[in-house]
């Protein structure tokens, strides 16, 4: 008698999930967030279009969890960019932070644009010092390890004291300003990438430093 062929095990609904967001992040990143259509997404992730909402609502969703994987990364990234050991230039850490930051952007700027410059992503309330409801959960995550280094430096005296959210801020800004100019001015002749940031990240700090 021939034997019944065993029944395939359906994946959990985790995995599957993680399986969503994978493909969605693949084809956000290569196509554009805007171009991508869920028959397309359906067929990458190996489901069906109607299966996809039994995962996430709707595209906003899928994107916020694509933020939430990529915001993951970073952190892995800062985590691994701070010094294993106390260095002499009390700003080691956070300059590795600034270069770190820009080194990624650069290297992955389709995925820098899913999470600073798809509009998708930026309803008016929400913030990245606190996580809001239906929107990226790491990306306030990411922003207090930024936030509680200058609060770290500013306590012991090597940086100028001044609201710690907005000197973060600015920090940030002046790294994702020079991501932006970098991945959408092509023709420019801007200096080598790697002089660039570290000029820029020295001359930041220099100005936060404490008199």
């Amino acid at each position: 008698m021939p034997t019944r062929p065993a029944r395939l095990r359906r994946k959990p609904a985790a995995d599957r999930r993680i399986e969503v967001v994978a493909a969605a992040r693949k084809l956000f990143a290569r196509d554009g967030f805007e171009a991508v259509s869920q028959r397309a997404l359906a067929a990458e992730a190996g489901v069906s279009a109607a299966a996809l909402y039994l995962y996430f609502p709707d595209r906003r969703a899928l994107l916020v969890a694509v933020c939430d994987s990529i915001f993951a990364d970073m952190i892995r990234m800062f985590e691994t960019a701070a010094p294993s050991r106390p260095a002499r230039d009390p700003f080691a850490k956070l300059r590795g932070f600034m270069v770190a930051y820009c080194a990624w952007g650069l290297a992955h700027p389709a995925e820098y644009r899913l999470l600073f410059m798809v509009k998708e992503m930026h309803a008016p309330d929400s913030g990245h010092r606190a996580a809001s409801p239906g929107g990226p959960q790491l990306g306030p995550e990411l922003f207090a390890m930024l936030a509680n280094e200058v609060q770290a430096l500013m306590a012991k005296g090597a940086m100028r004291r001044a609201d710690v959210a907005m000197t973060a801020e600015a920090i940030w800004a002046s790294g994702h300003g020079l991501i932006a100019l970098l991945t959408t001015l092509g023709a420019f002749p801007f200096t080598e990438p790697p002089k660039l940031v570290a000029f820029m990240a020295d001359v930041m700090l220099r100005g936060l430093a404490a008199r």
